[in-house]
C-alpha cells in the first residue's frame, strides 16, 4: 500500500441537506481542503497574490455511502501520477466509524497566472511529493472498482 496524507474535517450542521445527510457538495469541499493541505506540503502552495500555483483542472467523485451529522471525516490523499505539468491526486473519505463514504480523483495543474499557461512540475516538486508521502502516516486503501 502507498503512504498517504491524513486530513480530518469536522462535519458542520450547514453541510446537511433537506434529507438530513451530508450534501454531496460538502464532499467536494472536504476534498478541496485535503487537496490544498497536500499542495502546500509539496511546493504548490495556495496564497493570495501568488504568481504560480495549482489550479484544479478536473475532479471526479464516486459516492459509496451517506454521511451524517454530527461527526468528522478522515481523508487520505496521495499522488497517483505525476505528469509534465500536473499531478493526479487520489482521495478516500471515511466516516467516524471507518467506513469509506466516497473516493475522488483530482487533476491539479501547476500554472503561471501572469502568462496564463501551464508550467512544468519540476524536479523540486517531484522530490517534495516523494519526501512528503514517505513521511505520511496513512496507508492509502485499495479503492473499490469504479462503476462506469
Amino acid at each position: 500500500m502507498a503512504r498517504a496524507q491524513v486530513f480530518t474535517v469536522r462535519i458542520d450542521w450547514s453541510d446537511l441537506d433537506l434529507l438530513g445527510h451530508v450534501n454531496n457538495i460538502a464532499f467536494s469541499r472536504y476534498f478541496q481542503a485535503a487537496r490544498v493541505e497536500y499542495c502546500g506540503h509539496v511546493g504548490m502552495e495556495v496564497y493570495p497574490g501568488m504568481k504560480t500555483g495549482p489550479i484544479l483542472a478536473a475532479s471526479r467523485v464516486q459516492f459509496t455511502a451517506q454521511l451524517f451529522f454530527p461527526g468528522s471525516v478522515r481523508i487520505l490523499t496521495r499522488t497517483k501520477k505525476a505528469g509534465g505539468t500536473s499531478i493526479v491526486l487520489e482521495h478516500a473519505l471515511f466516516d467516524g466509524n471507518g467506513a469509506m463514504c466516497a473516493f475522488a480523483e483530482d487533476v491539479v495543474v501547476r500554472y503561471d497566472f501572469a502568462a496564463k499557461t501551464k508550467i512544468p512540475l519540476g524536479d523540486e516538486v517531484r522530490e517534495k511529493i516523494a519526501a512528503y508521502e514517505s513521511s505520511c502516516e496513512g496507508e492509502f486503501p485499495v479503492l473499490p472498482e469504479q462503476k462506469r
